[in-house]
C-alpha cells in the first residue's frame, strides 16, 4: 500500500524505565518513503491517536483542503505537537512534517479547532527554497480508509 499510518506491533518504550514516560513507536508510507515515529503516551492512548488520525483522513476524503496526522501531542503545556499536515490538491495529497509551536500561533491553540492552525499550502518557502514535502494520489488515502472500514 502507498500510503498507511499505524502503530507498529512492538513493546511500549520506557524512558529511563520510568513508567510515566511511555510512547510507541509508529510508521507513515507516503508512496515509496517511510517514517518512523515516537509517540507519547502521557496525555493520549494508541486509540487516541488513531481516532484523531481517522477523523483527519475522514476529513480530507470528506472534502477538506487541509487536514493533519497528529504523532506526538503532549497537552497544552508542553508548547508545542508533532504533526504531519495533509492537503489535497486536486486528485493528489500533499504531506509534511511539521512541528506546531504554540507560542507562534495567533490565538492559543485547541484541539476542537486544530486543522484552523494548518498554514496554506505553498511548495516554495519565503527564501524560494522548495518546501520538502511527498505525495500520494487521493485513491491512495482511499483504499488505506476503506481497508479500515473509516
Amino acid at each position: 500500500m502507498s500510503f498507511s499510518i499505524s502503530f507498529l506491533d512492538e513493546p511500549l518504550i520506557y524512558e529511563e524505565d520510568d513508567p510515566a514516560y511511555v510512547a510507541a513507536a509508529g510508521k507513515l508510507v507516503i508512496g515509496d518513503w517511510e517514517e518512523i515515529f515516537v509517540s507519547s503516551l502521557y496525555l493520549w492512548s494508541k486509540e487516541d491517536y488513531m481516532a484523531q488520525w481517522m477523523h483527519a483522513i475522514r476529513s480530507m476524503l470528506n472534502g477538506s483542503e487541509k487536514a493533519a496526522l497528529i504523532v506526538e501531542y503532549l497537552g497544552p503545556d508542553a508548547g508545542r505537537l508533532w504533526w504531519w499536515p495533509m492537503y489535497r490538491v486536486g486528485g493528489s495529497v500533499y504531506l509534511r512534517e511539521q512541528i506546531l509551536f504554540f507560542d507562534q500561533l495567533k490565538e492559543p491553540f485547541s484541539l476542537e479547532k486544530a486543522f484552523s492552525f494548518i498554514q496554506d499550502h505553498r511548495a516554495i518557502n519565503e527564501d524560494g527554497y522548495k518546501i520538502s514535502e511527498w505525495s500520494v494520489t487521493v485513491s491512495e488515502v482511499k483504499e488505506f480508509a476503506h481497508e479500515l472500514s473509516i
